[in-house]
């Protein structure tokens, strides 16, 4: 057997005895900036859908009674529909007594919401009711003629809608009827009319008044 020379065989063991007592390398962390986020899903980062808005139903005025847009029934010009006017505009009038004009009582109830006035006659009837609009809309609700014509609308507009010539050039005339039992003070001798005025500054329509007509001199 060959032996290993003693000078050699000293390191050799002491190194097989350190070699056994080394712990092991320690295992690489990760630090908190190398770790990577989770990924958002589409779901989580995709923003609400915005609800699309919509527009109140259009008022439609006549020289009868008006409509809303899609409602089940005509509104009146009487003093017992309060309730539906305020139904159908979602918006509660102010009431007050007509004024005295020329020392003559009307003898009406005038309901007003911003931009438009409902005078009705305090004992019912439609006979005598008037409507006065101000502005384009009223509580919310686009208000305009059955041709479409409201405050704002222009004086081609109107005059394409069929509107025709009034009293002078501030006024047009809308659904011009007559009214049988009356007499014009406009056209001496003949019936009266009655239509719905478009009252016009400048080009624009500033308000509209109906039923206007030419047999009344008050």
């Amino acid at each position: 057997m060959r032996r290993i020379p003693f000078l050699v065989a000293v390191p050799l063991a002491l190194a097989l005895s350190l070699s056994a007592c080394t712990p092991p390398p320690p295992t690489p962390t990760v630090s908190a900036a190398q770790t990577p986020s989770p990924t958002p899903s589409a779901s989580a980062t995709a923003p609400a859908a915005a609800p699309t808005p919509t527009s109140a139903a259009a008022l439609i005025v006549t020289l009868d009674d008006a409509t809303v847009e899609g409602g089940s029934a005509p509104l009146p010009y009487a003093r017992g529909a309060k309730d539906a006017w305020a139904g159908a505009l979602e918006s509660e009038p102010t009431e007050s007594s007509s004024e005295v004009v020329n020392g003559y009582d009307f003898q009406q109830t005038v309901w007003k919401w911003p931009g438009l006035q409902l005078s009705v006659p305090n004992d019912g009837s439609e006979n005598g009711s008037h409507v006065f609009v101000s502005a384009s809309t009223v509580a919310g609700h686009p208000i305009r003629t059955t041709q479409g014509i409201g405050v704002g609308s222009t004086r081609a507009d109107a005059i394409a809608a069929g509107a025709v010539n009034g009293f002078d050039s501030t006024e047009l005339r809308l659904d011009v009827r007559d009214a049988p039992g009356t007499t014009s003070l406009e056209r001496p001798g003949e019936v009266g009319r009655q239509f719905i005025s478009l009252i016009l500054e400048g080009d624009t329509v500033v308000s509209i008044h109906l039923p206007a007509d030419d047999f009344s001199d008050l």
